[in-house]
């Protein structure tokens, strides 16, 4: 940008300086509102004074419109840069109130954030290896590893595709392909809980994160449809608030 403004200066100097030379020298000085005039009139001989000037007047426009586009992407990165920081404090929140639900990572706490509800699916009917499996791949996610996280949990619902721990596996993968916008993978998890999991307590989050997924690409009436259906159909659930403040941000 500050070579076009370079150019437009440089340009015009010369503009000027050949009009200069061009006048006679008991010419009377001419004002800076008299210079397009000039420049239009001065046709004889020489450069074309009058192309200089509209090139002038061309670039000068061009710039302030790259002014603008500069502006924009300034505006829109400090909008993404604010959406990722929102994005890892919530992660960060939830995964230390799962951590500090009460267990360890698979327990009762992880399931759903709270050590008050028990689940006789993990007390009493799971392998302690695909106990284990669970947790070597939420480790990951809970420590930031986040393409680590996405091949331990791939692994897990390889091999265990119809376990206790599998509609939270659907979600983490979801969460941690979010986390590096893999969007198209991290929709297909979340829809995964939604459609197979209907009965589990992760398919509010799954429909939000659905909704958040649809508003980042534009898809504003798909967005607030999830978003609504997340209100409506949850009103109760951890999620239902974050998804108000959305679909106020998507009125607005």
């Amino acid at each position: 940008m500050r070579h076009a403004l370079s150019i437009a200066f440089v340009t015009f100097a010369v503009a000027t300086a050949a009009g200069t030379q061009s006048r006679p020298a008991s010419a009377a000085p001419a004002s800076a509102n008299d210079q397009p005039v000039m420049l239009a009139q001065n046709n004889s001989g020489g450069p074309n004074l009058f192309s200089l000037f509209q090139d002038i007047q061309r670039l000068q426009s061009e710039v302030r419109d790259l002014q603008g586009q500069v502006d924009t992407l300034q505006y829109k990165l400090r909008q993404n840069e604010q959406g990722q920081r929102d994005l890892y404090e919530n992660l960060d929140k939830r995964l230390n109130a799962l951590e500090n639900g009460g267990g360890t990572p698979g327990g009762a706490g992880m399931r759903d954030g709270s050590s008050t509800q028990q689940n006789d699916d993990y007390a009493n009917s799971q392998d302690p290896e695909v106990e284990k499996q669970y947790s070597a791949a939420f480790d990951q996610l809970k420590n930031g590893n986040y393409d680590a996280a996405i091949g331990a949990f791939k692994g897990f619902l390889q091999q265990n595709p119809e376990s206790s721990f599998t509609d939270n596996a659907w979600y983490w993968l979801g969460e941690a392909n979010y986390v590096k916008r893999n969007y198209d993978a991290s929709l297909e998890a979340f829809q995964t809980v939604v459609n197979r999991f209907r009965a589990s307590d992760k398919v509010p989050g799954s429909l939000y994160k659905i909704g958040v997924i649809q508003d980042e690409r534009g898809e504003v009436d798909n967005a607030y449809g999830t978003l609504k259906r997340v209100v409506d159909q949850y009103p109760d659930s951890s999620v239902a608030e974050m998804a108000r403040k959305r679909l106020q941000g998507l009125d607005g």
